[in-house]
């Protein structure tokens, strides 16, 4: 399986909590944000390590573990920055036991996905990387600091003329504060 359809598997599950709390030690949990990770990190090793001294665990009680850890680092994130309201995008927002088990743990923090605004959780890495395209283009910085962790606002990457050229528009004087989709 690449990936639990419809959270059936978590859903089988029961979490084993001594599991969940070895792996909820990683210090990367404890870094400030905005912090960035991935398979460099997170991947099949890094759980073996953690299963260390358990047994055998049955599959669905390990994936339920696994989506518990996933709900409670980000309730845990949300809870830092004092959210009243969550937008979920990606392919976890189809899955209704991570949906249930984030909410449990965000009473009082309304919980949507963008989907209900609009931007389908499937096509939301084309819309990130247009509008990325569309302030390159304007010479607008595609960076924010307080959210990136870049020193400072930066104009992503470049555009690269064809064979008959290209004409860009002017520098834009003002960044765009919304996206409508239509």
């Amino acid at each position: 399986m690449a990936y639990d359809v419809d959270g059936a598997v978590a859903e089988r599950g029961t979490v084993h909590e001594p599991l969940l709390s070895r792996l909820l030690q990683e210090p990367y949990y404890a870094l400030p944000a905005p912090k960035t990770t991935g398979k460099e990190l997170f991947h099949l090793g890094h759980l073996r390590d953690a299963l260390a001294g358990f047994g055998t665990l049955p599959a669905e009680d390990v994936v339920a573990t696994l989506t518990m850890l996933t709900a409670r680092t980000v309730a845990d994130a949300v809870r830092t920055v004092g959210a009243s309201e969550v937008i979920a995008s990606g392919g976890g927002t189809r899955n209704p036991v991570l949906m249930r088990m984030l909410g449990q743990r965000l009473p009082g923090v309304a919980l949507r996905t963008s989907d209900e605004l609009g931007l389908p959780a499937a096509a939301k890495e084309a819309y990130a990387f247009a509008v990325l395209g569309f302030l390159t283009a304007h010479g607008l910085p595609g960076t924010e600091p307080a959210a990136t962790g870049a020193r400072h606002a930066r104009v992503l990457g470049s555009i690269t003329p064809g064979r008959d050229g290209l004409r860009l528009p002017p520098p834009a004087r003002e960044r765009p504060v919304r996206l409508v989709l239509e």
